[in-house]
């Protein structure tokens, strides 16, 4: 994703944390930019070092929007389904696609996620937020040398919005993967939340739908 250290060294710790404990798994998050050889040699590299599956970051709001990573693809339905076949033309693990909830219709990436080969989506992101502006400095909070930014509001507050978009793409037929859902979870009465919505009465074979708590915060 975003850092400021070696890809040599991530993998060196992906390598060295996955021969320790074998029988975990271990899921890499990764975040590149729009580029068919881009993704391939990563995708490569880091399946060389042992992951058990990948997860494509389309939705943090701070991913190098510049670049075209990030919410900056994950709010574009093409951009999603070429990026995740180019994904899947090289992968052997099981492909993760996560989506970004700043976006009008999260079904619309959804499928697309679906139609370039994701075995799984995970939803949601983080929300673009500001965090607040001081009134004495008219600067943004937080700031470092009088600079600030943007960034992924998340914790309990978006779980209503997160547990909506699960049971919007839970109700699509066509989006017939399973759901990992994601966004406020802090208790197990959340987690069981999160597992009825992704499980539609309407189904006669439901999907799995599992849990995580939410990453980024502002």
């Amino acid at each position: 994703m975003i850092t400021d250290r070696p890809l040599e060294v991530n993998l060196k710790e992906i390598y060295e944390t996955k021969k320790k404990f074998p029988d975990h798994a271990i899921v890499v998050s990764l975040m590149v930019e729009p580029e068919q050889e881009k993704w391939h040699e990563i995708v490569k590299r880091v399946e060389d070092v042992g992951v058990d599956g990948l997860e494509l970051n389309f939705g943090c709001p701070h991913g190098m929007a510049e670049r075209g990573m990030g919410a900056a693809s994950g709010q574009v339905p093409e951009l999603v389904e070429k990026q995740t076949y180019w994904v899947k033309e090289v992968a052997e693990t099981p492909v993760i696609v996560k989506l970004t909830p700043n976006i009008t219709d999260i079904t619309a990436t959804a499928y697309a996620a679906v139609q370039g080969g994701a075995d799984a989506i995970s939803l949601i992101n983080t929300i673009n937020s500001l965090m607040g502006i001081d009134l004495d400095t008219w600067n943004t909070i937080p700031n470092v040398g009088n600079q600030g930014t943007h960034g992924g509001y998340c914790g309990p507050a978006v779980k209503p919005i997160a547990l909506g978009m699960v049971g919007e793409c839970a109700r699509q037929p066509e989006i017939n993967v399973p759901i990992s859902g994601i966004g406020g979870i802090s208790s197990w009465q959340d987690a069981a939340e999160f597992m009825l919505m992704g499980r539609p009465a309407s189904r006669s074979a439901p999907l799995p739908c599992t849990m995580a708590s939410g990453s980024s915060r502002i």
